[in-house]
């Protein structure tokens, strides 16, 4: 029958199984949140320790895998687009960084740096085609609230990581083989129900030079497009912080209270923090906290990002900035201050940032170069590792307090720019930005 006859094709994202795949996509955001968890609460500290106590060189390694993800991002988003492969690029990526997870388990220093460095760019990658996945199970006008749901119920994998794994009685690489199989467990649903609602294209060389050609383009037009640049700069500034405070969180805490735990004065209604294990408590519940906080922000900005996505990236910008401010004057000194500054502070920035920016890049991207567009915004996500190199340099030379204050600068120059960007009018979907 010619095509013209074909009665319209149900629209799968509201059809039958449309909330199962909408659970499915939700629950690769807790998946792959086990991996930032396990970074922040597990591997970092871990590492330290195996390097000497130094953090530069996981800042390095931080800095180069990230790079590298920075340069395939886009050119891997426009293949996305041309093959309408991305469940099989997603497959692909997550199985790859879950063995640099296990491979934490199994070696000293310089083997467990180049298995961060190997889950690091594969984790990147799975978050551009995750991404990429968001049109195939929400529709423009529900982008935003799935996202935030994503984002809101993604922080459950760092519980996991805090009230399972962080305590749990075995050794650290022990918790390395498990948290390898928490994400495989938790992605497997969006890896088996969510694809591309777009016809599968040949893929081969041929992609990849169309894909070249495509972004080559896409890039020559970016001044042209003057709202998505800022947009991109801006959120280079932020995420640059957000990647900074996931990596270095535990090692930030720990360094400003270990006094205080020593003194035995560190205290947190009524409960004093003293003795062997006080640390790790206290850690745990600082990440609780954070994170348990994270879940209803997440919802909750989903839904203003509906309507006002920069007010909802520019408002939480300033509560990062109280955070660290908070965090370096209370930190070591009132571990309540602590709490209601950083932690409070930080997790209404975490959740909403995240939120509003995949919002924006929805509005900007025409529906045929999304998985372009992501690659545009996922440089901004990947290449955002400045403040981490900073950070660890800093603290190595200067402390802890000085590194974290150091993170307002990208702070003030995000807000400037998002303050530039001017998003289209409500109307017929196009490239406009």
């Amino acid at each position: 029958m010619p095509d013209a006859h074909r009665p319209p094709a149900a629209d799968p994202r509201s059809g039958p199984g449309a909330r199962l795949r909408v659970g499915a996509w939700v629950l690769y955001d807790l998946a792959n949140t086990v991996y930032a968890a396990t970074l922040t609460f597990l591997f970092t500290p871990f590492a330290a320790i195996v390097l000497g106590g130094e953090l530069t060189g996981i800042g390095l390694v931080q800095f180069g895998s990230m790079l590298l993800a920075g340069i395939l991002v886009p050119l891997l988003g426009a293949v996305a687009d041309q093959t309408a492969r991305t469940r099989g690029y997603l497959v692909a990526a997550t199985l790859a960084c879950i063995a640099g997870i296990a491979g934490f388990a199994t070696g000293g220093g310089p083997w467990l740096l180049l298995c961060f460095f190997v889950a690091n760019v594969t984790y990147n990658l799975g978050l551009l085609f995750y991404n990429a996945l968001l049109p195939a199970v929400a529709t423009d006008e529900r982008a935003g609230r799935v996202s935030g749901l994503g984002v809101g119920v993604g922080y459950a994998g760092t519980i996991l990581v805090l009230a399972v794994l962080l305590p749990l009685g075995v050794s650290v690489r022990t918790k390395f083989l498990l948290a390898a199989g928490m994400f495989f467990v938790f992605a497997l649903p969006c890896l088996w129900l969510v694809r591309d609602l777009r016809r599968p294209q040949p893929g081969g060389g041929t992609a990849v030079a169309a894909a070249g050609r495509s972004l080559a383009r896409t890039l020559r037009d970016l001044p042209r497009h003057p709202a998505l640049a800022w947009f991109l700069l801006g959120n280079f500034c932020l995420v640059d912080v957000l990647n900074t405070a996931i990596l270095y969180f535990a090692s930030f805490t720990g360094d400003l209270f270990a006094p205080a735990i020593a003194a035995g004065t560190a205290s947190l209604f009524g409960h004093v923090f003293a003795g062997p294990g006080a640390a790790g408590d206290l850690l745990q519940v600082m990440g609780l906290s954070l994170n348990g906080l994270a879940l209803p922000f997440g919802v909750l900005l989903g839904r203003w990002a509906e309507r006002a996505p920069l007010a909802v990236m520019q408002v939480c910008a300033v509560a990062l900035l109280g955070a660290l401010g908070g965090g370096a004057w209370f930190g070591g000194d009132s571990a309540l201050g602590y709490l209601l500054t950083l932690v409070v502070l930080g997790s209404f920035g975490l959740a909403g940032i995240w939120t509003a920016g995949r919002k924006v890049v929805v509005l900007l991207a025409p529906r045929e170069r999304v998985g372009e567009f992501f690659g545009l915004y996922g440089i901004t996500l990947k290449l955002s590792v400045l403040g981490s190199v900073v950070y660890a340099v800093v603290r190595d030379a200067a402390g802890c307090r000085p590194a974290m204050l150091a993170q307002g600068a990208q702070l003030l120059l995000g807000l400037w720019c998002l303050s530039r960007v001017r998003l289209p009018v409500p109307g017929p979907r196009g490239a406009t930005a």
